[in-house]
Order: structure tokens, then C-alpha cells, then sequence
């Protein structure tokens, strides 16, 4: 009777090691997959930051641009 107590137990230990593996498995795949996800939003975000940081060259040298203009109408109209 105490052995097949224990070999119920350890078939049970064998199923659940199966099953547990088997959830790991899953879970692992799940992970890799959002770790993909999440260095295709990295790159995007590197992208739409490049884009942002040009945008904002672009605005600064228009800023300066327009100061320079400024000055020199007020320079004219001071004459």
C-alpha cells in the first residue's frame, strides 16, 4: 500500500514538473514576445525623437532668422 501511495505521489510530482515546463514554456515565448514588441516601440520612439530634435533645428534657425530681419529693420527705421 506505501508504495503506491509513493508512486501515485511521484506520478503526480511527474505530471505537475510536466505541466509546470509546459506553463514555463508559454510564458517564455510571451516574454521574447514582448520584448520584441518593445524594441520595435524603442526604434520607433528613436525615430519620432530624430525627428523631433530636426523639427527643432529647423524652428531655431527660423527663430534666429526672424531676430536677424528684426534687427535690421529696426536698424533702418532707426536711421
Amino acid at each position: 500500500m506505501k508504495n503506491v501511495i509513493t508512486s501515485l505521489l511521484l506520478a503526480l510530482l511527474v505530471v505537475a514538473v510536466i505541466l509546470l515546463s509546459e506553463d514555463l514554456k508559454e510564458q517564455e515565448a510571451l516574454l521574447d514576445e514582448l520584448v520584441d514588441k518593445h524594441n520595435e516601440h524603442l526604434k520607433y520612439t528613436e525615430g519620432q525623437m530624430d525627428v523631433l530634435i530636426s523639427h527643432q533645428k529647423d524652428i531655431t534657425s527660423i527663430y534666429e532668422y526672424l531676430g536677424e530681419v528684426q534687427a535690421r529693420r529696426s536698424f533702418v527705421s532707426y536711421r
